[in-house]
């Protein structure tokens, strides 16, 4: 390996730790964040004929499959899901005459954070989604065969019941509304979303992720349970990842010396001078 060899080897070795180190402030800065799901960072050396290493590439790496702990929170709508699964979770994309939110009917991405709170009539979390199910009749207990943003009616009477009051998670996992008769019945199922390869998911803004065609499509189920009066916190560590920072600023230190004398060496051979 010659100098210019090193120069570039030393090179992608500091937009290795780079990167690196943009992933860890990343996870430090949302360690607070409901269910955020920390970006780890892999790196592996490409290889290059005579077995020589010569440069690094890296990858981040999601850890969506990796839970947070779970604690217990007074608000009724607050929900957390125990074991694998995600929330169906929709963006609305405008807002109707009589001031709805509008969404598009075939685009849904999936989410753990559970912080949701009523506006409107729907169920939205700290980010700005929200929260879909299969809307069940207050009167009838019909459930809807389709997956749509949940809204409620809260000023409407509902026969034999009165008007919805508030709403909270049942034992079930499923939604229930609480009407000023008195009575508590199921309004809404929450079927949990899963993924063959989660892995591959494709990270978005908000703690949202979405499909692609390595994950494959979401299989809903109730295997794994929502939890009512209850938040899923981050899963990052911030012991760990400080420990990671001084081993990535180490590495990029490192580097730079590398830079710095291959530098040095190229001068030499050519007789130039700084």
């Amino acid at each position: 390996m010659g100098s210019l060899d090193a120069l570039w080897t030393a090179t992608s070795g500091l937009q290795a730790q780079s990167a690196a180190l943009e992933n860890i402030s990343g996870n430090v800065a949302n360690a607070q964040t409901p269910a955020f799901k920390q970006t780890d960072t892999a790196f592996a050396d490409l290889v290059t004929p005579p077995q020589v290493s010569e440069t690094v590439q890296w990858r981040s790496v999601l850890t969506n499959g990796r839970q947070g702990s779970i604690g217990r929170d007074p608000v009724n709508t607050y929900m957390a899901i125990g074991g694998e699964g995600y929330f169906t979770v929709a963006a609305p994309t405008g807002v109707s005459s009589a001031g709805q939110p509008t969404f598009a009917s075939s685009v849904s991405t999936f989410t753990r954070r559970g912080d949701f709170l009523l506006k409107n009539g729907y169920l939205v979390n700290g980010s700005g989604d929200y929260l879909m199910g299969a809307q069940i009749d207050p009167v009838t207990q019909a459930t809807s065969g389709t997956l749509q943003p949940l809204h409620f009616d809260t000023s409407t009477e509902v026969p034999n019941l009165g008007v919805l009051q508030s709403l909270s998670v049942s034992s079930a996992g499923r939604l229930q509304g609480t009407y000023s008769k008195g009575q508590t019945v199921d309004v809404a199922s929450l079927p949990v979303a899963t993924f063959p390869g989660q892995g591959f998911m494709t990270q978005l803004s908000g703690g949202t992720f979405a499909a692609t065609a390595k994950s494959g499509p979401p299989q809903y189920s109730n295997a794994s349970k929502v939890v009512g009066n209850s938040l899923e916190a981050s899963n990052v560590d911030v012991a760990d990842q400080m420990t990671t920072m001084i081993q990535a600023q180490q590495a990029y230190s490192a580097g730079t010396r590398v830079v710095t004398a291959a530098n040095e060496m190229m001068l030499t051979i050519t007789g130039l001078t700084l």
